[in-house]
């Protein structure tokens, strides 16, 4: 199993597009294309503070499903609320 974990910050005032944006396209895109599962996280101590997480079969498997041309417009649209994003790939070893 592969975990992306991403860390990013939503504005205030786009927290709530945000949420239903990706309740309503993204989460479900994604899980249509060969991501097992689609999950967004906000952090407790910070207004704006936000995790995505994404979990895949295989590192082939993330890195087929994310180079999908078709994938692009919902990266866009993830791009339009979170700012300072950070990534990790995370490997499970047990």
């Amino acid at each position: 199993m592969v975990t992306v974990i991403y860390e990013y910050d939503v504005p205030v005032e786009k927290q709530a597009e945000y949420v239903q944006a990706t309740k309503e396209k993204i989460k479900p895109f994604w899980e249509s294309i060969g991501c097992n599962a689609y999950d967004i996280w906000q952090v407790a101590e910070s207004e704006t503070g936000f995790i995505k997480t994404m979990l895949f079969e295989d590192m082939s498997a993330m890195k087929e499903t994310v180079a999908k041309k078709e994938a692009d417009p919902f990266k866009e649209l993830w791009y339009k609320f979170a700012e300072n994003a950070s990534r990790k790939i995370c490997a499970k070893k047990t």
